[in-house]
């Protein structure tokens, strides 16, 4: 392994443990990377963790980089991509024996040593520093081992693993984000680097990989300070700059405490099941701690691109506001071009438009895009258009038991008697069946106001007539997008009910 390589002028890594799904957390570190390498004109890199082996498996780690690709994040260099400095799995990594060759130098410039004490006197050790209300450390017993009497230990056979000597020095992380941040070194105790099975400890594993991955800058999250005050010593004892490290606040739920279930979805596989678009994911999490120049906060991908400057990254906690994340979903949707927003929502339609014509589905989709908030809400949403209803059941229709919605009720039905075959809503494009049900509206409200109908009266008899709600599309939608004979066998059917209605009101007794 060559631990000399210069680092070409921006690397960053994005490094996930296939142990679970993508969480909304880990998402936004790999969208800041992005962001951060595209701006700079850098390579964004896809490292797999899979070192836990009891943890990790291949479901998730396809998971993760099915997440990743739908949020658009795409990597230059990964387990699926190649490039010139893998392999891009840990696992593959110390099958090559890429960390057990850099631990076998720190060994022989006796900046490690092997350790023989067994787990039972470690937790113990843990315990009586516990008891002395101090942090717990290893005490160094195997520490003044010579090379021989190491040798002599395993040649009997005793397990041992590997341990960084920690030198007595202060440790200071300059952090993009945090500015500077103090360690003293006696609190860190010598940590392992090689478990007594072969495997790689993080804190060794991942300052190797970036070494030989030339990575030149960290973005993490914050609980990865301490972790990186261990790592700065073994860049120094491998004799390698370290990278420049932003540590980035952590999402908090609403509550102030970490983001989890309690809170709803946490994984990005459950956003995109829930009809939330990838765009406005990202934007969203971008704006948890990093503030644009301007004050726009609905971004586009490239803008946010063109705009990402690390220095305006907050270290403030991140409160997830699934509020704002439903704003930026709505904005986002109504942003979609016809095709795309049909093609978004095809998930979602199930059979709630089925049987309708293609004329008939772009003219409700038309409707619904400017109301959505989530994808998810497809079905219901064009439900009312194509879902017939119970008169007796419906609650709102009550408000229409009275005379002008009666008169409301012939008026529509006239004016669509009076339709020619080629006229209104026989046509097959959609603007052409918007303009002429607006124009069948206009007309109606004309004879409305000549006979001392409110607008909002003839407006919400036809909703509900159609419908059986008071709210929903706009009516000029709705009249274009059911059929002909759809909305003529409503309006009827409602004239009657309401006629009969009146009618049992007027007989005597009723």
């Amino acid at each position: 392994m060559n631990l000399s390589l210069v680092p070409r002028p921006v690397r960053v890594r994005f490094a996930p443990s296939p142990t679970g799904t993508l969480h909304i957390g880990s998402a936004r570190t790999a969208l800041y990377n992005y962001l951060y390498a595209r701006h700079q004109e850098g390579s964004f890199i896809l490292r797999i963790e899979d070192t836990d082996a009891a943890r990790s498996t291949s479901a998730f780690e396809q998971s993760i980089l099915k997440d990743l690709a739908w949020l658009g994040l795409d990597w230059d260099e990964g387990p699926d991509r190649g490039g010139d400095c893998g392999p891009y799995r840990q696992s593959e990594r110390v099958q090559a024996g890429i960390y057990s060759q850099a631990a076998g130098r720190l060994l022989d410039e006796r900046k490690a040593y092997r350790c023989f004490c067994s787990q039972e006197r470690l937790e113990q050790l843990k315990q009586e520093c516990l008891d002395r209300g101090e942090m717990p450390k290893y005490d160094r017993r195997c520490a003044g081992l010579s090379p021989d009497e190491a040798q002599a230990k395993l040649a009997a056979g005793e397990p041992a693993t590997i341990r960084f000597r920690v030198p007595e020095t202060e440790i200071v992380v300059n952090d993009l984000i945090h500015g500077h941040t103090k360690f003293s070194s006696d609190v860190l105790g010598d940590f392992i680097i090689i478990r007594s099975d072969g495997g790689v400890a993080y804190n060794f594993a991942v300052v190797v990989d970036d070494i030989q991955m030339a990575i030149s800058h960290v973005i993490r999250g914050e609980d990865h300070l301490t972790n990186t005050a261990r790592q700065l010593l073994v860049f120094r004892a491998l004799g390698q700059e370290p990278p420049v490290y932003a540590h980035h606040s952590l999402i908090l739920g609403p509550d102030g405490g970490k983001l989890s279930k309690r809170h709803g979805a946490t994984s990005v596989g459950e956003f995109r099941q829930a009809g939330y678009l990838p765009e406005a994911i990202i934007n969203y999490l971008a704006l948890l701690s990093w503030k644009p120049s301007g004050d726009q906060e609905n971004l586009s991908r490239s803008e946010m691109v063109r705009d990402f400057e690390i220095y305006r990254v907050s270290r403030s906690p991140a409160i997830f506001d699934i509020q704002k994340l439903n704003w930026l979903n709505g904005l986002h949707i109504r942003d979609l071009d016809r095709e795309a927003f049909h093609a978004a929502i095809g998930p979602f339609r199930n059979q709630a438009a089925a049987g309708a014509t293609g004329a008939q589905l772009a003219v409700a989709e038309k409707a619904i895009q400017t109301s959505l908030v989530t994808l998810a809400e497809t079905e219901a949403r064009l439900k009312e258009f194509f879902d017939d209803y119970n008169i007796e059941a419906a609650e709102d229709f009550a408000e229409l038991l009275e005379p002008q919605s009666l008169r409301v009720l012939e008026l529509a039905v006239a004016e669509l008697a009076g339709l020619s075959t080629d006229q209104g809503f026989a046509v097959t494009e959609v603007e052409p069946q918007i303009a002429a049900a607006r124009e069948l509206v206009a007309r109606l409200k004309l004879k409305c106001r000549e006979g001392q109908i409110p607008a909002k009266r003839m407006y919400r008899t036809l909703r509900i007539a159609l419908t059986g709600r008071s709210s929903g599309p706009e009516l000029p939608f709705l009249l274009a997008g059911l059929a002909r004979d759809t909305v003529r066998l409503r309006l009827t059917r409602a004239h009657s009910y309401i006629a009969a209605r009146l009618a049992e009101k007027t007989e005597p007794g009723g």
